[in-house]
Protein backbone atom coordinates (compact mmCIF):
# COMPACT_ATOMS: atom_id res chain seq x y z
CA UNK A 1 0.00 0.00 0.00
CA UNK A 2 2.94 2.35 -0.51
CA UNK A 3 1.58 3.44 -3.89
CA UNK A 4 -0.04 6.83 -3.32
CA UNK A 5 -1.99 6.72 -6.59
CA UNK A 6 -3.48 3.34 -5.70
CA UNK A 7 -4.60 4.59 -2.28
CA UNK A 8 -6.04 7.72 -3.87
CA UNK A 9 -8.05 5.64 -6.35
CA UNK A 10 -9.32 3.26 -3.66
CA UNK A 11 -10.75 6.28 -1.84
CA UNK A 12 -11.96 7.96 -5.04
CA UNK A 13 -14.02 4.91 -6.05
CA UNK A 14 -15.37 4.28 -2.52
CA UNK A 15 -13.49 1.04 -1.89
CA UNK A 16 -12.50 2.32 1.56
CA UNK A 17 -16.20 2.58 2.50
CA UNK A 18 -16.77 -1.03 1.50
CA UNK A 19 -13.74 -2.15 3.48
CA UNK A 20 -14.98 -0.26 6.56
CA UNK A 21 -18.34 -2.02 6.26
CA UNK A 22 -16.67 -5.44 6.09
CA UNK A 23 -13.78 -4.89 8.50
CA UNK A 24 -15.58 -3.79 11.64
CA UNK A 25 -13.71 -4.09 14.94
CA UNK A 26 -12.87 -1.84 17.91
CA UNK A 27 -9.59 -0.01 17.37
CA UNK A 28 -7.17 1.77 19.68
CA UNK A 29 -4.97 4.18 17.71
CA UNK A 30 -1.64 5.41 19.01
CA UNK A 31 0.31 8.54 18.17
CA UNK A 32 3.43 9.99 19.77
CA UNK A 33 3.63 13.74 19.18
CA UNK A 34 2.01 16.41 17.02
CA UNK A 35 4.31 19.13 15.70
CA UNK A 36 6.15 20.46 12.66
CA UNK A 37 9.49 18.62 12.56
CA UNK A 38 11.96 18.72 9.67
CA UNK A 39 15.30 17.88 11.26
CA UNK A 40 15.27 14.05 11.08
CA UNK A 41 12.78 11.18 10.78
CA UNK A 42 10.24 12.00 13.44
CA UNK A 43 7.62 10.46 15.70
CA UNK A 44 5.61 13.68 15.44
CA UNK A 45 2.76 14.05 12.95
CA UNK A 46 2.13 17.44 11.30
CA UNK A 47 -0.77 19.34 12.96
CA UNK A 48 -2.72 19.78 9.71
CA UNK A 49 -2.57 16.04 8.95
CA UNK A 50 -3.52 15.25 12.55
CA UNK A 51 -6.55 17.52 12.23
CA UNK A 52 -7.59 15.80 8.98
CA UNK A 53 -7.33 12.39 10.64
CA UNK A 54 -9.43 13.50 13.61
CA UNK A 55 -12.07 14.91 11.30
CA UNK A 56 -12.20 11.62 9.42
CA UNK A 57 -12.50 9.32 12.44
CA UNK A 58 -15.04 11.60 14.13
CA UNK A 59 -17.23 11.28 11.01
CA UNK A 60 -16.72 7.58 10.26
CA UNK A 61 -16.19 5.98 13.66
CA UNK A 62 -17.34 6.35 17.26
CA UNK A 63 -14.54 7.93 19.29
CA UNK A 64 -14.85 6.92 22.95
CA UNK A 65 -12.75 7.38 26.08
CA UNK A 66 -10.63 4.59 27.44
CA UNK A 67 -12.93 4.05 30.46
CA UNK A 68 -15.86 3.44 28.11
CA UNK A 69 -13.69 1.08 26.05
CA UNK A 70 -12.86 -0.88 29.21
CA UNK A 71 -16.53 -1.05 30.19
CA UNK A 72 -17.57 -2.36 26.78
CA UNK A 73 -14.73 -4.87 26.84
CA UNK A 74 -15.87 -6.14 30.24
CA UNK A 75 -19.49 -6.41 29.11
CA UNK A 76 -18.63 -7.64 25.58
CA UNK A 77 -20.90 -4.95 24.15
CA UNK A 78 -18.87 -3.38 21.36
CA UNK A 79 -20.56 -1.87 18.32
CA UNK A 80 -17.29 -2.53 16.43
CA UNK A 81 -17.09 1.09 15.30
CA UNK A 82 -15.18 2.26 18.38
CA UNK A 83 -11.92 4.19 18.19
CA UNK A 84 -9.81 5.18 21.19
CA UNK A 85 -7.11 7.82 20.63
CA UNK A 86 -3.88 7.40 22.59
CA UNK A 87 -0.40 8.93 22.74
CA UNK A 88 2.82 7.30 23.95
CA UNK A 89 5.74 8.75 25.95
CA UNK A 90 4.29 12.09 27.09
CA UNK A 91 5.60 14.91 24.89
CA UNK A 92 5.03 18.56 25.71
CA UNK A 93 3.33 19.03 22.35
CA UNK A 94 0.58 16.64 23.47
CA UNK A 95 -0.57 19.62 25.55
CA UNK A 96 0.48 22.60 23.45
CA UNK A 97 -0.49 21.29 19.99
CA UNK A 98 -2.52 18.07 20.10
CA UNK A 99 -4.89 18.77 22.99
CA UNK A 100 -6.43 22.00 21.57
CA UNK A 101 -7.06 20.27 18.23
CA UNK A 102 -8.69 17.32 19.99
CA UNK A 103 -10.78 19.70 22.07
CA UNK A 104 -12.00 21.47 18.93
CA UNK A 105 -13.53 18.13 17.86
CA UNK A 106 -14.71 17.38 21.42
CA UNK A 107 -12.74 14.11 21.41
CA UNK A 108 -11.41 12.25 24.47
CA UNK A 109 -7.89 10.84 24.49
CA UNK A 110 -5.30 9.08 26.65
CA UNK A 111 -1.63 9.92 27.15
CA UNK A 112 0.63 7.12 28.39
CA UNK A 113 3.51 8.92 30.12
CA UNK A 114 6.98 7.64 30.98
CA UNK A 115 6.75 8.88 34.55
CA UNK A 116 10.51 9.03 35.22
CA UNK A 117 11.03 11.34 32.25
CA UNK A 118 8.14 13.55 33.40
CA UNK A 119 9.81 13.70 36.81
CA UNK A 120 13.36 14.43 35.58
CA UNK A 121 12.82 16.19 32.24
CA UNK A 122 15.43 13.89 30.67
CA UNK A 123 15.04 13.00 26.99
CA UNK A 124 14.20 9.50 25.79
CA UNK A 125 17.03 7.08 24.86
CA UNK A 126 16.25 6.89 21.14
CA UNK A 127 16.16 10.69 20.93
CA UNK A 128 19.57 10.93 22.60
CA UNK A 129 21.06 8.44 20.15
CA UNK A 130 19.57 10.13 17.10
CA UNK A 131 20.37 13.69 18.17
CA UNK A 132 24.00 12.91 19.04
CA UNK A 133 24.73 10.71 16.04
CA UNK A 134 23.22 13.20 13.57
CA UNK A 135 24.88 16.23 15.21
CA UNK A 136 26.80 17.91 12.35
CA UNK A 137 29.67 19.04 14.59
CA UNK A 138 30.47 15.44 15.60
CA UNK A 139 32.86 13.48 13.35
CA UNK A 140 33.47 10.49 15.65
CA UNK A 141 31.49 8.57 18.23
CA UNK A 142 32.90 6.68 21.23
CA UNK A 143 30.82 4.56 23.60
CA UNK A 144 33.25 2.82 25.90
CA UNK A 145 30.73 0.70 27.83
CA UNK A 146 29.95 -1.32 24.70
CA UNK A 147 33.46 -0.95 23.23
CA UNK A 148 32.13 0.93 20.21
CA UNK A 149 33.94 3.58 18.17
CA UNK A 150 33.11 4.83 14.71
CA UNK A 151 33.73 7.78 12.40
CA UNK A 152 30.69 9.83 11.39
CA UNK A 153 31.83 11.23 8.08
CA UNK A 154 28.69 10.93 5.96
CA UNK A 155 24.96 10.29 6.18
CA UNK A 156 25.32 6.62 5.32
CA UNK A 157 27.74 6.07 8.22
CA UNK A 158 25.49 7.96 10.62
CA UNK A 159 22.45 5.92 9.56
CA UNK A 160 24.35 2.66 10.06
CA UNK A 161 25.67 3.72 13.47
CA UNK A 162 22.23 4.86 14.61
CA UNK A 163 20.74 1.53 13.54
CA UNK A 164 23.33 -0.35 15.61
CA UNK A 165 22.92 1.86 18.70
CA UNK A 166 19.11 1.79 18.46
CA UNK A 167 19.15 -2.01 18.28
CA UNK A 168 21.53 -2.18 21.25
CA UNK A 169 19.32 0.13 23.33
CA UNK A 170 16.31 -2.08 22.66
CA UNK A 171 18.17 -5.27 23.59
CA UNK A 172 19.95 -4.28 26.80
CA UNK A 173 19.10 -4.06 30.47
CA UNK A 174 18.21 -0.71 32.00
CA UNK A 175 21.61 -0.16 33.64
CA UNK A 176 23.45 -0.54 30.34
CA UNK A 177 20.88 1.62 28.54
CA UNK A 178 21.44 4.45 31.03
CA UNK A 179 25.22 4.08 30.68
CA UNK A 180 25.05 4.16 26.87
CA UNK A 181 22.87 7.29 26.96
CA UNK A 182 25.23 9.11 29.29
CA UNK A 183 28.28 8.18 27.22
CA UNK A 184 26.50 9.31 24.05
CA UNK A 185 25.89 12.69 25.67
CA UNK A 186 29.53 12.84 26.80
CA UNK A 187 30.60 12.89 23.13
CA UNK A 188 29.56 16.56 22.99
CA UNK A 189 29.94 19.45 25.41
CA UNK A 190 27.12 20.24 27.87
CA UNK A 191 26.46 23.44 25.92
CA UNK A 192 26.20 21.56 22.64
CA UNK A 193 23.84 18.99 24.13
CA UNK A 194 21.56 21.76 25.38
CA UNK A 195 21.65 23.33 21.92
CA UNK A 196 20.61 19.99 20.40
CA UNK A 197 17.73 19.69 22.88
CA UNK A 198 16.62 23.21 22.00
CA UNK A 199 16.90 22.46 18.27
CA UNK A 200 14.75 19.35 18.71
CA UNK A 201 12.27 20.95 21.10
CA UNK A 202 9.40 18.80 19.79
CA UNK A 203 10.92 15.86 21.69
CA UNK A 204 10.78 17.57 25.09
CA UNK A 205 8.70 15.68 27.68
CA UNK A 206 5.85 17.14 29.68
CA UNK A 207 6.31 18.15 33.31
CA UNK A 208 3.85 17.27 36.06
CA UNK A 209 2.10 20.63 36.02
CA UNK A 210 1.45 20.16 32.30
CA UNK A 211 0.20 16.61 32.92
CA UNK A 212 -2.26 17.98 35.47
CA UNK A 213 -3.44 20.63 32.98
CA UNK A 214 -4.11 17.87 30.44
CA UNK A 215 -6.30 16.10 32.98
CA UNK A 216 -8.20 19.15 34.20
CA UNK A 217 -8.59 21.30 31.07
CA UNK A 218 -9.06 18.55 28.48
CA UNK A 219 -10.89 15.23 28.21
CA UNK A 220 -7.64 13.37 28.85
CA UNK A 221 -6.84 10.22 30.79
CA UNK A 222 -3.27 9.68 31.98
CA UNK A 223 -1.87 6.16 31.76
CA UNK A 224 1.54 4.66 32.50
CA UNK A 225 4.38 3.93 30.07
CA UNK A 226 6.81 2.62 32.72
CA UNK A 227 9.27 4.91 34.49
CA UNK A 228 12.08 5.11 31.93
CA UNK A 229 10.51 4.11 28.62
CA UNK A 230 11.54 0.68 29.81
CA UNK A 231 11.14 -2.12 27.26
CA UNK A 232 9.72 -5.02 29.27
CA UNK A 233 11.73 -7.77 27.59
CA UNK A 234 13.80 -10.66 28.91
CA UNK A 235 16.95 -8.52 29.09
CA UNK A 236 15.42 -7.00 32.23
CA UNK A 237 15.13 -8.75 35.59
CA UNK A 238 11.81 -9.41 37.26
CA UNK A 239 12.72 -6.92 40.01
CA UNK A 240 13.50 -4.18 37.45
CA UNK A 241 10.32 -4.87 35.49
CA UNK A 242 8.14 -4.97 38.59
CA UNK A 243 9.55 -1.66 39.86
CA UNK A 244 9.05 0.08 36.51
CA UNK A 245 5.41 -0.99 36.22
CA UNK A 246 4.38 -0.50 39.83
CA UNK A 247 6.37 2.66 40.57
CA UNK A 248 5.17 4.46 37.43
CA UNK A 249 1.55 3.84 38.46
CA UNK A 250 2.24 4.97 42.02
CA UNK A 251 4.07 8.13 40.93
CA UNK A 252 1.37 9.13 38.43
CA UNK A 253 -1.30 8.72 41.10
CA UNK A 254 0.75 10.69 43.63
CA UNK A 255 1.51 13.58 41.25
CA UNK A 256 -1.97 13.84 39.72
CA UNK A 257 -4.12 12.76 42.67
CA UNK A 258 -6.08 10.54 40.28
CA UNK A 259 -6.15 6.79 39.77
CA UNK A 260 -4.03 5.31 36.97
CA UNK A 261 -5.88 2.30 35.57
CA UNK A 262 -4.17 1.74 32.20
CA UNK A 263 -0.69 1.26 30.79
CA UNK A 264 1.02 0.78 27.43
CA UNK A 265 4.23 -1.22 27.01
CA UNK A 266 7.10 0.80 25.50
CA UNK A 267 7.90 -0.58 22.04
CA UNK A 268 5.23 -3.17 22.79
CA UNK A 269 5.87 -5.60 19.92
CA UNK A 270 4.88 -8.86 21.56
CA UNK A 271 6.07 -11.16 18.78
CA UNK A 272 9.54 -9.59 19.07
CA UNK A 273 9.70 -10.25 22.81
CA UNK A 274 8.89 -6.76 24.13
CA UNK A 275 6.44 -8.10 26.73
CA UNK A 276 7.95 -10.73 29.02
CA UNK A 277 6.21 -13.07 31.43
CA UNK A 278 7.72 -10.87 34.17
CA UNK A 279 5.82 -7.91 32.73
CA UNK A 280 2.51 -9.75 32.60
CA UNK A 281 2.94 -10.85 36.21
CA UNK A 282 3.85 -7.32 37.36
CA UNK A 283 0.98 -5.67 35.46
CA UNK A 284 -1.44 -8.03 37.19
CA UNK A 285 0.18 -7.33 40.56
CA UNK A 286 -0.14 -3.58 39.97
CA UNK A 287 -3.86 -4.11 39.25
CA UNK A 288 -4.01 -2.23 35.97
CA UNK A 289 -7.36 -2.68 34.23
CA UNK A 290 -5.86 -2.95 30.73
CA UNK A 291 -2.34 -3.01 29.28
CA UNK A 292 -1.76 -2.20 25.61
CA UNK A 293 0.75 -3.54 23.11
CA UNK A 294 1.58 -2.25 19.62
CA UNK A 295 0.37 -5.45 17.98
CA UNK A 296 -2.09 -4.65 15.20
CA UNK A 297 -4.38 -7.60 15.92
CA UNK A 298 -8.14 -7.96 16.05
CA UNK A 299 -9.74 -7.58 19.46
CA UNK A 300 -11.35 -10.84 20.58
CA UNK A 301 -13.91 -11.39 23.33
CA UNK A 302 -11.44 -13.59 25.19
CA UNK A 303 -8.50 -11.19 24.66
CA UNK A 304 -5.98 -11.11 27.51
CA UNK A 305 -6.64 -7.70 29.14
CA UNK A 306 -2.88 -7.29 29.57
CA UNK A 307 -2.16 -7.87 25.88
CA UNK A 308 -4.58 -5.47 24.21
CA UNK A 309 -3.96 -4.59 20.53
CA UNK A 310 -3.34 -1.10 19.13
CA UNK A 311 -2.98 0.41 15.68
CA UNK A 312 -0.22 2.90 14.76
CA UNK A 313 -1.49 6.14 13.22
CA UNK A 314 -0.12 7.15 9.82
CA UNK A 315 1.57 10.34 8.68
CA UNK A 316 -0.48 10.85 5.49
CA UNK A 317 -4.27 11.11 5.43
CA UNK A 318 -4.89 8.74 2.49
CA UNK A 319 -2.57 6.16 4.02
CA UNK A 320 -4.43 6.59 7.32
CA UNK A 321 -7.86 6.07 5.73
CA UNK A 322 -6.89 2.95 3.79
CA UNK A 323 -4.83 1.31 6.54
CA UNK A 324 -7.60 1.93 9.06
CA UNK A 325 -10.06 0.20 6.73
CA UNK A 326 -7.74 -2.72 5.93
CA UNK A 327 -6.27 -3.48 9.34
CA UNK A 328 -6.39 -5.42 11.53
CA UNK A 329 -6.55 -8.16 8.96
CA UNK A 330 -9.77 -10.06 8.60
CA UNK A 331 -9.57 -13.71 9.63
CA UNK A 332 -11.68 -16.19 7.68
Amino acid sequence: MKNRKLKHNLIRFGIDKLLRTINRTPRVIFYHGVDHVNQFPSLHIAPDIFEQELKFISQQYEVICIDEYYQRFQEKKFSNKEVVITFDDGYKNNLTVAAPILQSFNLPFTVFVSAGHIESGNRFPTFIARAIITAPMLNNIDIECIKFKSPLLNEQQRTKVFGFISHTLKHSNIELINEICQQLINNVSPETYQELCHLHSADAPLNWEEVRILQTKYSCTIGAHCMDHFICNNYQTYEQTRWQLIESKRLIEERTNKACHYMAYPNGIVHEGDVSDHALKAVAEAKYRLAFTTENDRLLNNNNPYLMPRYAARFEIEDFIIKLALKPKLKF
